[in-house]
């Protein structure tokens, strides 16, 4: 009877599966440091790009601001010299003079470019910059921003159209309707038509069109002062948000 001899593998220490885990766990780890960190380069290049594309939207919206303000200065004061010549005590009202004084008359609009933010906000990419300081400054410029926008579309622009021109229109005749466009300026039979012109309002016709065209003005004075507070603020914020875009951009 032959008899064959087994061999027996020793068994492993028990310290043997524990450096078999650390290796493994050390292996997993790695990769998942090296996959955070790739995540977190490409988190701030995103954030980069972002930071930079806002900070063109809100040049643009310095610079809208700055010709904002200056026309607004314009307006006012053109307007301002109107109303001291309506409260003169005088029988009468040169209304093709009164005409040709407050010449063309518009509404310029503020529309706040935000497109940047708005992307940033959507897709949830305001986690890309990591600065609660950062994000406050961010939401007081979207909340004073958005509010010069309010100023200027519903309360100076709605009473221009509702009011404002309507009235404007009322009190003028049709000669003195053409001064509120600038293009009948480049038509010379217009032109002529302005320059022999000759229109004065006495007694009850000069009382009305004082009345009138006075009240017209007197609230427009007041709708463009209060959009030219909020421009102002807006202009403020706008500038803090760039500086502070500056400093974040430096800290990338």
């Amino acid at each position: 009877m032959e008899v064959h001899a087994h061999s027996h593998t020793a068994r492993k220490k028990w310290t043997h599966y524990i450096w078999e885990f650390i290796m493994l766990f050390l292996a997993v780890f790695s990769g998942f440091l090296a996959e955070y960190q790739l995540e977190h380069k490409i988190e701030k290049e995103r954030a980069e790009k972002f930071l930079q594309s806002m900070l063109l939207d809100v040049r643009t919206n310095i610079s809208n601001l700055d010709s904002l303000i200056k026309q607004d200065h314009i307006i006012i004061t053109n307007h301002d010299e109107l109303v001291n010549w309506l409260i003169k005590d005088s029988a009468t009202i040169d209304r093709a003079a009164f005409s040709k004084s407050m010449g063309a008359i518009w509404v310029r609009n503020f529309l706040v470019r935000k497109e940047t933010y708005e992307q940033m906000r959507s897709s949830g990419s305001l986690r890309y910059i990591g600065n609660i300081e950062f994000l406050k400054k961010m939401m007081d410029y979207e909340r004073i921003t958005n509010f010069a926008q309010y100023r200027n579309q519903e309360f100076e622009k709605k009473y221009y159209t509702e009011l404002f021109i309507p009235a404007v229109y009322k009190s003028y005749d049709l000669t003195c309707q053409l001064n509120l466009d600038t293009s009948n300026h480049s038509d010379p039979v217009k032109i002529e038509k302005l320059a022999n012109h000759h229109d004065v309002l006495s007694g009850n016709d000069a009382a009305v069109f004082r009345h009138d065209m006075g009240a017209a003005l007197t609230l427009r004075l007041e709708r463009l002062r209060r959009s030219l507070d909020a421009f102002r603020d807006a202009r403020a914020a706008c500038v803090e948000m760039e500086n502070s875009i500056d400093k974040q951009l430096n800290r990338h």
